[in-house]
């Protein structure tokens, strides 16, 4: 946290009972993380299935290769470097019975004009590969493994992500019928979440330690917030102690009564102002 938090007293201002949570606010569950899920295992398995196949036939042959006789012809190669240090080529040829096979390489490397010569296995024909392949097989090999290793990275993050979230919904659940003390967090930032969301990162005092916590509310949900640059807000914090639950204006999460809500902004409005 950065700066000194405002000290209100609105111990108070609740009814001194229990007071049921009935809408907490959202977190990215697992629905919301289906896309991306699915987004990052597709691009892995392009990434294995893709690529690995010609890395490991590459592999067996990388010692006995000779050049591809009559029988294989290439039809097309075509190299485009990322970056200027990736390089991703693709090599198409034909065999003696008209059928065609692409070749797919992405390897390190700099910008240049890549000769490009069929060969085989001397020891199982079958396995055809080039002169490039065979060339930059570690590159290869090197670039496909970073390549997954990101992906799978990403995959953990989200994961961590939804167990997280997870995580707060149950620590929500459980403050319900709890007695609930307003505490002040700090906002960190705001993102637009389509269509109609607002994703709230917020930081808390955890017991001496510093907390953060996610959640997402209606764009049209307005938080109650403690000083003019809506850098601090307002939330309740149970009598176990946990992540502090952010409030809305309209303090939809909380069964409360009308008048209860009322004397609660009342007495808010009062603090702010001092």
């Amino acid at each position: 946290m950065s700066g000194p938090r405002p000290a209100i007293d609105l111990t108070h201002a609740l009814p001194r009972r229990p007071i049921a949570v009935r809408r907490p606010p959202g977190t990215v569950g697992l629905a919301a993380m289906l896309g991306p899920f699915a987004l990052l295992f597709g691009l892995l398995g392009l990434v294995l299935w893709g690529l690995g196949p010609d890395i490991a036939n590459d592999w067996r042959m990388r010692n006995d290769a000779v050049s591809a006789a009559g029988d294989v012809r290439a039809e097309a190669a075509r190299c485009r470097s990322w970056l200027a240090v990736v390089r991703a080529c693709s090599v198409t040829y034909a065999d003696s019975t008209g059928g065609k096979r692409s070749l797919w390489y992405l390897y390190f490397g700099a910008p240049g004009e890549e000769r490009i010569e069929l060969v085989r296995s001397r020891s199982d024909p079958a396995l055809i590969s080039t002169n490039v392949g065979l060339e930059r097989l570690t590159g290869r090999t090197l670039a496909m493994a970073l390549l997954a290793g990101v992906l799978l990275l990403c995959i953990a993050v989200a994961a961590h992500v939804v167990h997280k979230g997870a995580t707060l919904q149950r620590a929500f659940a459980a403050m319900s019928g709890q007695r609930l003390t307003p505490v002040v967090v700090e906002i960190e930032r705001k993102n637009l979440v389509p269509p109609r969301r607002r994703m709230w990162v917020y930081l808390y005092d955890d017991d001496g330690k510093p907390g953060r916590a996610v959640v997402e509310l209606s764009s049209k949900d307005r938080l109650l917030f403690v000083t003019a640059g809506e850098r601090w807000a307002l939330a309740l914090r149970g009598e176990q102690g946990g992540t502090p639950l952010l409030l809305d204006s309209r303090l939809s999460s909380l069964d409360l009564t009308e008048a209860e809500k009322a004397a609660f902004l009342e007495a808010c409005g009062a603090a702010f102002r001092g």
